[in-house]
């Protein structure tokens, strides 16, 4: 498992370097949590909203939760081995639980998360609930927006990142509408994060951490103006210090094109098979 990740991620690595190295470092960004300060970091925190450059971010409204994750590789846990694996679910030692009956796998010596565990602990505004990795861990993870992101105006930020500890790296790549990686990788090393204002105490550690945060806009991914954000690609090797992170899409300027549901693209599915047909038949009649 940690040999293929190495081997499929090894370009994404080179190719970060330049967006690491560029000058378009993303502006840092006012986080607001309720309850406000936060005064135990074993509660549930909840995001109510980002402030950059005098834009506000506001949950569902121009920032958006992840809708889906696909594990491509994740080390695997040892059986009642401590501190093993990699990514996995985790949040406040109080906080609540996105998953009912269903405890953190960061807690669970045998079991390894799947790809519902991973959405879940990202999919909601909790700040509290979050994916942990270990120390050595290494995965390569597909999420998907709850909607479709177009570039922000202003060079403002649309991906919105938070780091337990502010001591991993994490390497991002966006995916297109249909889950194709585009643009170019950049990688979140640890010097890049910034206080994000609160800190959080998690099953998986003895004491709580300060948080970090850190945005990127579309010209540090190396997209197009006119270019949209289905979802990202991220990636841990062994050598990052095991990023503990939440993410978040936004987007200012013009408005969002909406992911179709499921059913809408049946319909239409079943639509264009039903007109299909119709001209077959018509055709054969007329000959």
């Amino acid at each position: 498992m940690k040999a293929k990740n190495i081997f499929i991620s090894t370009g994404l690595v080179l190719s970060a370097v330049l967006g690491a190295s560029s000058s378009a470092q993303a502006a840092s960004f006012v986080t607001k949590t309720n309850p406000d300060p936060v005064l135990d970091p074993t509660q549930d925190i909840f995001l109510e909203s980002i402030t950059q450059d005098g834009q506000i971010f506001t949950p569902d409204v121009n920032l958006f939760r992840v809708n889906s994750a696909t594990i491509i590789s994740n080390t695997p846990v040892v059986f009642n081995v401590p501190n093993t694996g990699a990514a996995s679910s985790d949040k406040g030692d109080n906080a609540s639980n996105p998953i009912s009956g269903n405890p953190p796998t960061s807690i669970i010596p045998e079991n390894n998360p799947d790809n519902d565990d991973i959405k879940d602990y990202l999919g909601n505004f909790n700040l509290n609930n979050i994916i942990d990795t270990e120390d050595n861990g290494a995965f390569e993870i597909d999420l998907t927006f709850e909607t479709f992101v177009s570039k922000s105006d202003g060079g403002r930020d649309n991906l919105f990142f938070y780091e337990r500890g502010s001591n991993s790296d994490l390497l991002v790549q966006a995916l297109d509408t249909t889950g194709n990686t585009i643009g170019t990788a950049f990688k979140i090393t640890r010097n890049l994060w910034t206080p994000a204002g609160y800190s959080i105490n998690t099953l998986e550690v003895a004491s709580a951490q300060a948080v970090g945060s850190y945005g990127l806009n579309f010209l540090q991914l190396g997209l197009a103006d006119d270019a949209v954000i289905g979802g990202v690609k991220l990636i841990a090797e062994s050598s990052f210090n095991g990023p503990d992170f939440k993410v978040f899409a936004g987007q200012t300027g013009e408005p969002i094109v909406h992911t179709p549901e499921p059913t809408t693209m049946i319909g239409l599915g079943s639509i264009a098979g039903l007109a299909l047909l119709r001209r077959r038949q018509t055709k054969k009649a007329s000959v």
